[in-house]
């Protein structure tokens, strides 16, 4: 995350507005700041970057801030966060943070040259139970994945693997069990409000083939400044992706969403879910 905030920076300095109203401010004194906590996270992290004059060569070294004062609250207890220099953040314990869900925490950064940045989250609830049914098509498995409830889930990300896989190629069964192209494809960033109406459908292929297979889901459940992080982030890396010259691009770049005050960036929140579907 730290390596996708910085390279987007340039993006949120050409832009007109950004996901906040914030003082227009020179490149070289724009600070950035990352950070997304959870309960499920063993060490909390914020990420600190210093913009360059237009012109500068962009490298992380270079625009990382290593002395920084970085806290986050609860509201009631404030705990302060050191660099550490193996990961070029800032860095705590969640034994001493406890990052708790539907709680609300807030962020400060303060630098030597006298810039504050503020930013608030709220993590989500705890997500609920993925739910997976499914059926037998030859050798093939297709189960549905029913959408999580809405008053538990306003945000969220999911993704599918295969776990615990036991298969012995042999004569007539040389492929195992794998995901159909579609669930790489697939978008999986969601507004509750917005999703489809019906479930979610995938394929197993040559399930049946192996002695043991099980479907792992990662859920994410992930607050609205997260949300439009990623989303904004996404839209902004296609753009990027189209502006080789090669096609001409009709629209300018769009603002990469920040919700930090005093300079830019996001500080966000999410709770995951792991769960594992056993299919043989």
């Amino acid at each position: 995350m730290k390596n996708a905030l910085f390279l987007l920076l340039g993006l949120w300095l050409v832009s007109c507005d950004s996901g906040v109203e914030i003082e227009r401010l020179a490149p070289k004194d724009l600070v950035a700041v990352s950070s997304f906590i959870s309960p499920q996270d063993s060490i909390v992290r914020v990420y600190v970057y210093q913009g360059k004059a237009l012109g500068d060569i962009a490298s992380l070294e270079k625009a990382l801030i290593k002395d920084a004062k970085v806290s986050i609250s609860d509201g009631s207890v404030t705990q302060n966060l050191l660099f550490d220099e193996k990961t070029r953040s800032y860095a705590i314990s969640n034994q001493l943070l406890k990052v708790t869900a539907s709680k609300q925490y807030a962020l400060q950064v303060s630098t030597a040259t006298g810039t504050v940045l503020k930013a608030t989250c709220q993590v989500p609830p705890n997500p609920a139970e993925v739910q997976i049914d499914g059926v037998k098509d030859g050798n093939d498995f297709i189960f549905s994945y029913a959408w999580p409830p809405l008053e538990k889930t306003a945000y969220f990300t999911y993704d599918f693997d295969l776990t615990d896989v036991l298969f012995r190629p042999r004569l007539g069964a040389t492929s195992g069990p794998s995901f159909s192209v579609i669930v790489i494809a697939q978008n999986n960033l969601f507004d509750n409000s917005d999703r489809p109406s019906k479930t979610i459908e995938r394929k197993v292929i040559n399930a049946f083939l192996a002695e043991k297979v099980s479907i792992r889901t990662v859920f994410n459940s992930i607050d609205k400044n997260t949300y439009q992080f990623l989303k904004t982030k996404t839209d902004a890396n296609n753009w990027n992706s189209n502006a080789s010259g090669f096609i001409p691009i009709l629209r300018e770049p769009q603002p990469v969403f920040s919700n930090v005050t005093g300079g830019v960036g996001v500080f966000g929140g999410y709770n995951q879910r792991i769960s594992t579907f056993e299919i043989l």
